[in-house]
C-alpha cells in the first residue's frame, strides 16, 4: 500500500511537471514590458472599436503566448467585426479551450462562455454554414445562455428565418392551423425544455416530478381557460424555488394576466394601499382586512405556493403584487370569479368598508416598488427613487447619502465616473459617515458594481474613525445582494432597516424563454453564485439595527431607520468630545 502511494505521488509530480514544461513552449515572451505595454494598447483599441488596429498587435501578441485566453477573445471579436470569420472561429474556439475569459467592456462581445458559444455560431453563420452554426447554437443552448428568444432577430442568421431546423431550437415548427389546445401542449412542452437548459439545480424540484406537473397542464389544456393555463404555469414556476425564476404575466398574447386597480404594500402593522388607478384614489392609505372571506395573513401565506423565493422576506416584497392578480387569487382558491373582487378595508378609526373592484388590463414594467407619497413633501428616501444613483451631503450630520436604486448605468454619468466624483467629495467635505441606501435596489448588472465597493473600501482606509452605514430591506436582491455581501466581507459597516431580499449564496442570473404560439415570456435562474464562504447558509444578511417600516411612518415620510442612523451619529460625536 506505502508503493502504491509512493509510486502515485511520483506519478503525479511527474505529470505536473510535464504540464508546465508544455506551458513554457507556449509563451516566447522576449521583452516582457513592451509585451505588457501592447497587450493594454490591444485592450484599448477594442474597447474603442478599432479592430483593423487591434488585429495587428494582437496576431503578435498570441504568437508570443498562446495561454492568455483574453487575447484570443479579443482577437476573435476583432476577425469578426472585420468579417474575416474562420479566423475569428478558430480564435474563439481557442479562448473557450482556456477556459474562457472574464474580460468585459467589449463593445460587440459578452465574456461568459456559452456567449462565446453564440458568437462562433453567428460566424458559421456569417460564413454560410449552417450545418456548425446550429450546432454551435445547440451548445450555446445547453451550456444556459440566457437570451435566447432574441437570437431570432441577429442578424447573423436572417437567412435561417424559414429553416425548420433552426426554427424547432425556438419551439416552432413549420405545421399551420393547429388547434388551441395542440398550441398550448407544444408551448408547454417547449416550455419543460427550456427549464431544463437553463435551470442550475433541481434541488427544489426534480426533474421527473417537473415532467409529471408538465404532464398534468397538459392534460387540463382543454378545460381551462388561456388565463387558468397562465397561472398554472406560475404556480409551476412556485415549485421551481428561488426568487430569480419568474413570469412576465402581461406578455402572452393570449391569456394576460389583469391586476386590481390598486397597490398593495406590507407593513408592519398590516396590509394597505398604497397606490391606486383613477378612480380608485380614495382607497389609498386604507388597510387590507379581507380578500372576499379570506384573511389578509392567510391570503398571504398561500401566495407562497406562487412566489418562487430565496428566502421568507420576499413572502412580504412579493406576496403582495401576486394578491393584486385575481386569477391567481382565483387559482389559489381565495377568490370564486377572477371578473369581480370584493375587499373589506378599514381606515384609520377602525371603520370598515367592502369595496368591489374589477380588474384592470396593465403592462409589466417591473418589480414592485414602494411608490412616492401623493400628497405633501417626499422624505430623502422616497425622493428620487426614479435615479439609479444620486448623492446628497448632510453637513449638519457631517455625513454623506448615497441612495442606489438599481445596479445599471446611466447614460450621462457612468457608475465609475459617479463614485469618482463621491470620492472627491468625501475628501473635500471630510465626511466622517457615508450612508449608502440599498432598499429598493432589486439588482441589474453585478459586473459594474465594483466602483461602489471600493468607495466604501477606501472610505474604511482613510477615515479608520468613521462609520458606514448600510440600509437594506427586503428589495435589496440579487446583484444589490451581491453588492451587500461584497461590502460586509470587506469593510466594517453598520446595517440598518429589514434582513434582505436574498442569501449571501443564491442562484441567480436570469435565463429568458419566450414560449413559441402564446407568446409567454419569463425568466429560469441559471447561474449560482458564491460571494462568501462554501459553508455559508445563511437566509439572508440581517440588519445589526432591526427597523421595519409602518404605515404611519410611510404616509406621514417618516424614515424610522435614518432616524435611528442620525441618533447614533449624534451619540457618537457627543463621545468623542468627551
Amino acid at each position: 500500500m506505502i508503493k502504491l502511494n509512493i509510486t502515485s505521488i511520483f506519478l503525479f509530480i511527474f505529470l505536473n511537471i510535464s504540464f508546465a514544461f508544455s506551458q513554457q513552449k507556449n509563451i516566447n515572451v522576449e521583452n516582457p514590458v513592451e509585451y505588457f505595454n501592447k497587450r493594454t494598447e490591444a485592450i484599448s483599441l477594442a474597447k474603442s472599436e478599432r479592430w483593423k488596429e487591434s488585429i495587428i498587435i494582437l496576431e503578435s501578441l498570441t504568437e508570443q503566448n498562446q495561454d492568455d485566453g483574453d487575447l484570443f477573445y479579443l482577437l476573435g471579436l476583432s476577425y469578426y467585426q472585420t468579417e474575416q470569420y474562420k479566423n475569428a472561429i478558430t480564435a474563439l474556439k481557442k479562448t473557450l479551450d482556456l477556459g474562457g475569459t472574464i474580460l468585459t467592456g467589449i463593445p460587440t462581445g459578452s465574456a461568459p462562455s456559452n456567449d462565446i458559444m453564440i458568437k462562433i455560431a453567428e460566424a458559421y453563420a456569417e460564413d454560410g454554414d449552417k450545418d456548425n452554426a446550429l450546432l454551435w447554437l445547440r451548445k450555446g443552448f445547453e451550456a444556459r445562455y440566457d437570451e435566447k428568444p432574441f437570437i431570432k432577430g441577429s442578424s447573423a442568421f436572417k437567412s435561417f428565418n424559414e429553416d425548420a431546423n433552426f426554427l424547432a431550437l425556438f419551439g416552432n415548427d413549420t405545421q399551420k392551423d393547429i388547434t388551441r389546445e395542440e398550441a398550448w401542449s407544444r408551448d408547454i412542452t417547449y416550455l419543460e425544455k427550456r427549464i431544463n437548459e437553463l435551470r442550475y439545480s433541481s434541488d427544489a424540484i426534480s426533474k421527473t416530478d417537473l415532467s409529471k406537473e408538465i404532464i398534468g397542464i397538459k392534460t387540463k389544456i382543454a378545460s381551462l381557460s388561456d388565463e387558468q393555463i397562465i397561472f398554472k404555469i406560475i404556480k409551476l414556476f412556485g415549485a421551481l424555488g428561488s426568487g430569480h425564476n419568474f413570469i412576465l404575466p402581461t406578455s402572452p398574447n393570449k391569456g394576460a394576466l389583469k391586476k386590481l386597480p390598486v397597490q398593495f404594500y406590507q407593513f408592519n402593522d398590516g396590509l394597505f394601499i398604497v397606490d391606486a388607478e383613477e378612480g380608485f384614489e380614495q382607497w389609498i392609505g386604507y388597510k387590507v382586512d379581507l380578500i372576499e372571506s379570506t384573511p389578509v395573513k392567510e391570503a398571504l401565506q398561500k401566495t407562497n405556493a406562487v412566489n418562487a423565493r430565496d428566502n421568507d422576506m420576499q413572502i412580504l416584497w412579493l406576496g403582495p403584487y401576486y394578491l393584486g392578480l385575481p386569477d391567481v387569487l382565483e387559482g389559489l382558491g381565495i377568490i370564486k370569479n377572477a371578473n369581480q373582487v370584493t375587499i373589506t378595508l378599514s381606515d384609520k378609526e377602525g371603520k370598515s368598508e367592502k369595496v368591489t373592484m374589477n380588474p384592470v388590463a396593465w403592462q409589466f414594467t417591473g418589480m414592485p416598488i414602494l411608490p412616492k407619497l401623493k400628497t405633501g413633501n417626499q422624505p430623502l428616501f422616497l425622493s428620487k427613487k426614479e435615479d439609479n444613483y444620486w448623492l446628497k451631503t448632510l453637513p449638519e450630520h457631517n455625513a454623506m447619502y448615497i441612495q442606489f436604486n438599481v445596479v445599471q448605468q446611466k447614460e450621462e454619468l457612468t457608475l465609475l465616473d459617479f463614485n469618482l466624483k463621491l470620492r472627491e467629495n468625501i475628501k473635500k467635505s471630510n465626511t466622517q459617515n457615508l450612508i449608502l441606501d440599498l432598499r429598493f435596489n432589486s439588482g441589474g448588472d453585478g459586473s459594474i458594481f465594483p466602483p461602489m465597493l471600493k468607495t466604501l473600501i477606501e472610505f474604511e482606509v482613510i477615515n479608520p474613525k468613521g462609520k458606514i452605514f448600510v440600509l437594506i430591506s427586503r428589495e435589496t436582491f440579487s446583484a444589490a445582494q451581491n453588492l451587500l455581501t461584497e461590502i460586509t466581507k470587506f469593510t466594517n459597516p453598520i446595517l440598518v432597516g429589514e434582513p434582505s431580499g436574498s442569501k449571501p449564496s443564491f442562484i441567480g442570473e436570469a435565463g429568458w424563454f419566450q414560449l413559441p404560439y402564446s407568446g409567454l415570456m419569463g425568466i429560469v435562474a441559471s447561474q449560482y453564485h458564491q460571494t462568501y464562504k462554501a459553508e455559508d447558509h445563511r437566509n439572508w444578511i440581517a440588519p445589526h439595527i432591526p427597523v421595519s417600516l409602518s404605515s404611519t411612518d410611510y404616509f406621514t415620510g417618516n424614515d424610522e431607520a435614518m432616524n435611528c442612523i442620525m441618533e447614533i451619529i449624534k451619540t457618537s460625536e457627543i463621545k468623542n468630545k468627551d
